[in-house]
């Protein structure tokens, strides 16, 4: 099956961090950022008996990523049927290639790859620590000052 959004051809795109753009858009900075409820914490079992140790770690590293918080309980439904069907594959011996397709256009559906997120617009980044902001204040207008001289 498919992904719903496009797959231009060619490398993802680089983080918003990583591009070297030397206009700016006039909507520059004007869009707010979308924020939804997550679903409630709870403890979230696997539910295979006898998992494989890769779909279980699997399992676990999403459980454990800071994607975890932005998931639905539609998400983590939507997971454990993604990686049932990758345990009934790996269970099977060698996983066919159209297996695997399938299970990668799952997994990329779920936006589990760095790129696929790129693609698709979302970055996340890292909570900034109070003192290395205002350190990068700091520095930032000693060499406005340094510049004028």
């Amino acid at each position: 099956m498919a992904a719903s959004y496009p797959n231009p051809p060619g490398r993802p795109p680089k983080p918003v961090s990583q591009r070297r753009r030397r206009n700016t858009p006039k909507s520059y900075g004007a869009a707010e950022p979308t924020t939804a409820p997550a679903a409630a914490p709870a403890t979230r079992e696997l539910g295979i008996d006898g998992a494989h140790p890769f779909i279980a770690a699997m399992w676990d590293t999403v459980r454990e990523s800071c994607e975890a918080q932005f998931y639905s309980d539609a998400d983590w439904q939507r997971l454990r049927l993604e990686l049932w069907f990758a345990d009934r594959s790996m269970a099977s011996g060698q996983p066919s290639a159209n297996a695997w397709t399938a299970i990668q256009s799952g997994m990329n559906g779920m936006l589990l790859s760095p790129a696929i997120k790129r693609r698709a617009g979302i970055e996340l980044k890292r909570a900034a620590d109070g003192d290395a902001v205002a350190a990068d204040a700091q520095i930032a207008r000693y060499k406005t000052v340094l510049k004028s001289v």
